[in-house]
This record gives structure tokens, C-alpha cells and sequence, in this order.
């Protein structure tokens, strides 16, 4: 299925209005919902849209991440203290809904407890799913300006059947050490959403989506919903290559 790309003029109010529709209806279908959220600076605003939409049963939205820096739940870089300042702290999140990677951990038994988390959640919640981890009903990204998304980096493997890796890469003087998810989770998403600002990922953003097919290169062409829907959410400023 192609993706379908949205030039917002307001990008947070826009993604809130998209992701809040989304967990409406997967409460209303399946009687609970799944997000996985983004890290970097882009999201925040649309998650602090996304706490003040209404109709929104915030009881039955459970939260996971997308990729984690290996540092505490407490650090600066971290994506989970980043959200719970624009999201989490904003909305009634119950505290068992919240599936944080424990970044304060050593890599190896951070990846491994968040397997396990997505493993547990996938059997309590969709007990006929064929993997061990779930079908997330959203799963947010972003974009950097070398083309990775969440923390998967250009030179990285392409294809793993692992869902959850730890990593090692120097972005923009971000912590390095990383736990992320892997395309097989984020490609069995129903609904997959990218959301991207600023002219200085539009290339990045051509490349994607209109350049040769190089996900070593690009790898955010990894990213191919099996059976979902891939949405791209751009600002003016990271759409101006395309046509």
C-alpha cells in the first residue's frame, strides 16, 4: 500500500487530530489502544495537543516507545522524560499503561525486558497474534537529517527478525547508547505515522520516499506496513523537494 502524505500548516494540531482519532477508534473496535511514541524534539508539541483532545478514554491507551537512550528515566536525553513533560503528566495515564524502556539499565537486560514487555502485552491483548510482540494500532516516527528513524542509522543491518536491538551511534551529541525497536514491529503497526518538521530534513524527506531504494542508506525505507497504513505528516519547510 503507498503511503499518503499530509503538508500541514500545523503540524501538531494536525497529528493530535489524526493520532486522537486513531485511539478513539481502535477503544471503540478492540476496547483498548496501542501507541508506540517518538523520540526528538518534533512530537512533543503534538503530544501536548494530543492531552488536551477530548473523547479520549486515556484508561484504556497504553504507551510504549519507539527507540530509548541508555540513560535514566530522569536525564535530559531521555525520550521517555520527554514525554511524560508534554503527554504523559497532562493526561490520565494510568501508571501499569506506561511500558517505558529502562534505560538506566545495562543494554542487554534493557532489551531484554522490553521484549519481554511487548511479549506480555501481546499475549494479555491479542492472544492470536502470530509474533511476540503486538500489533500496535499507531506507531509514531520521525526523521533525522541522515535518514535514520527511531534509532535505526544509515550502515545499520536492513532486516532483522529481532524486535528489539541495542545500538551504538553518535547523532547530533545525543546520548549514543540506544535500545530501538526493529522494522518487523514497526511494520506490523496498523497504522504507521511519521511526523517531520524543518527544512533542514527535506532532502532526507525526498530521499525517502522519491529517491532509489537504498534502506542501508535511507533507513527509513525500512519502514513498510505489512498490513497497515503509513502516513507522513510534513511541515511546508521538510515537503519543499517534493513535487
Amino acid at each position: 500500500m503507498a503511503e499518503r502524505i499530509l503538508v500541514l500548516d500545523d503540524l501538531p494540531a494536525g497529528a493530535a487530530d489524526l493520532i486522537g482519532g486513531e485511539l478513539r477508534a481502535a477503544i471503540g473496535e478492540r476496547g483498548v489502544a496501542s501507541i508506540v511514541l517518538a523520540g526528538g524534539g518534533t512530537p512533543l508539541a503534538a503530544y501536548a495537543a494530543l492531552a488536551a483532545a477530548p473523547g479520549i478514554n486515556w484508561a484504556r491507551v497504553h504507551l510504549f516507545w519507539g527507540d530509548e537512550r541508555l540513560v535514566p528515566p530522569d536525564d535530559p536525553g531521555s525520550n521517555y522524560r520527554a514525554a511524560w513533560q508534554a503527554l504523559i503528566r497532562n493526561a490520565p495515564i494510568p501508571d501499569d499503561n506506561v511500558h517505558r524502556v529502562r534505560g538506566e539499565w545495562p543494554a542487554e537486560a534493557a532489551v531484554a525486558d522490553y521484549a519481554g514487555q511487548l511479549q506480555a502485552w501481546a499475549a494479555a491483548h491479542d492472544p492470536g497474534a502470530p509474533n511476540p510482540w503486538p500489533r500496535f494500532d499507531v506507531a509514531l516516527l520521525g526523521l533525522g537529517e541522515d535518514g535514520h528513524t527511531a534509532s535505526l542509522f544509515p550502515g545499520s543491518p536492513p532486516a532483522t527478525d529481532t524486535p528489539v536491538l541495542a545500538v551504538s551511534a553518535d547523532y547530533q551529541g545525543r546520548p549514543a547508547g540506544r535500545v530501538t525497536l526493529t522494522p518487523v514491529v514497526f511494520n506490523a503497526a496498523r497504522h504507521v505515522i511519521f511526523l517531520v518538521a524543518g527544512g533542514g530534513k527535506a532532502e532526507a524527506v525526498y530521499h525517502t520516499l522519491r529517491g532509489d531504494d537504498d534502506p542501508r542508506r535511507y533507513p527509513a525505507q525500512r519502514i513498510r506496513p505489512t498490513a497497515g497504513r503509513e502516513t507522513w505528516l510534513l511541515d511546508r519547510a521538510a515537503a519543499r523537494l517534493l513535487a
